[in-house]
């Protein structure tokens, strides 16, 4: 059983690690890495009413995205909650967490692209200023994972030095409360602590098992929309396998003379729609790539007829999101960074999206071929 308050002589130390966002996409395969590349004691926050329950979902999640058993002797499970003030935690209880560990891995946070800034402030925000106060009271190290959605279409081509405090807001209250975070984690970094920001682009599944995360993801939901209106834009994409990006936040947020206070994980090789619809040919749904312009014209049409479910007129915004709504991220630095630790992306090609499709069809996000039936009802709640 995955303990909850036992301390160890490490923990008195203070070289534990605290993890919170571990029953996410990203954080499951945090976890995974941190069991696989370190021998100390991983605390992780979640939220649950009792340290079983919190334990309970972290292998409920490493189960569905195919990551293994847990080992319970390496994991302290810690009910809390981001949107509450000490984390969720009594004040004896956060003082204690702050002693016991020495790096902080902030993956945790509240992501809806459709709710307004106000009803995700508290996790993304105030959850961020917790974490940072639970470090500064420990000295422990801080990891904050951000994300390429903190810069709005606007702000054209970013890198590592530019800071996201341009005039124009992201588009959604996502991206404008983990603005808000980042600019504290970057603020507290100004001030002499020891915090590394580490931006992710569009993340995409594990390279080594096909395991995705479509639910709320606007690129899978733009694919599965594809099957119904039979067409794709002509365009690329990036897509950094988690597995990879998993290795690559740890690496990073740990490197001496490595990209400096802010690091940017973007696979420097996007991919062409054209090998998305290759890779869709096996749902025995045809599906062509045409111009931008023509695609959307198509999903004009097939929004006025009648009886079109009603959804599909909401898939100009979901394309809008994947075409133009985030900046040029680039990544000299990093990149970089990474070629010195030897991290390597792996290939994002025709075999891993077809990988990716059967892991897809397998969950039913996708549907099993049946080339006589072409009818299917788009949930944007993935």
């Amino acid at each position: 059983m995955i303990e909850s308050q036992n301390v160890t002589e490490s923990d008195h130390a203070g070289q534990g690690i605290l993890l919170t966002g571990a029953t996410g996409f990203i954080g499951a395969h945090l976890l995974r890495r941190l069991l696989e590349s370190t021998t100390t004691r991983i605390h992780c926050l979640a939220r649950g009413a009792t340290a079983a329950a919190v334990a309970g979902r972290l292998q409920t999640t490493q189960s569905r995205y195919r990551l293994g058993l847990l080992d319970p002797g390496r994991i302290v499970a810690v009910p809390g909650d981001l949107a509450m003030p000490a984390l969720g935690l009594t004040t004896d209880r956060f003082g204690e967490l702050a002693r016991q560990v020495s790096t902080v891995v902030h993956a945790g946070a509240q992501v809806n692209l459709l709710q307004p800034s106000r009803m995700l402030e508290a996790a993304n925000v105030v959850g961020t200023r917790e974490i940072l106060r639970l470090a500064e009271a420990g000295g422990a190290t801080v990891a904050y994972l951000s994300t390429s959605e903190v810069f709005g279409p606007a702000d054209g081509a970013v890198d590592e030095d530019t800071v996201p405090v341009g005039p124009l807001q992201p588009v959604s209250g996502y991206g404008q409360t983990k603005r808000a975070g980042e600019l504290l984690a970057l603020r507290a970094r100004d001030d002499g602590r020891p915090v590394r920001v580490l931006r992710l682009d569009r993340v995409a599944g594990d390279s080594r098992t096909g395991a995705c995360q479509p639910d709320g993801d606007d690129f899978w939901l733009l694919v599965r929309s594809a099957l119904t209106t039979g067409v794709l834009p002509d365009t690329t994409v990036n897509l950094t396998p988690v597995d990879f990006a998993a290795e690559a936040v740890l690496a990073l947020a740990t490197a001496t003379g490595g990209p400096g206070p802010v690091a940017h994980i973007c696979h420097p090789r996007p991919i062409r729609m054209g090998d998305v619809a290759a890779a869709l040919g096996g749902t025995g749904r045809p599906v062509r790539v045409t111009s931008v312009d023509e695609w959307a014209a198509t999903l004009r049409q097939l929004g006025e007829r009648p009886y079109c479910d009603p959804l599909v007129r909401l898939l100009p915004l979901i394309a809008e999101r994947v075409l133009g709504g985030r900046p040029r991220f680039q990544a000299p630095r990093t990149t970089t960074a990474l070629d010195r630790l030897g991290l390597r992306y792996p290939p994002v090609d025709g075999p891993l999206l077809a990988l990716y499709v059967r892991h897809l069809r397998s969950t039913g996000f996708l549907p099993a071929s049946d080339p006589d039936d072409q009818t299917m009802s788009i949930d944007l709640r993935g």
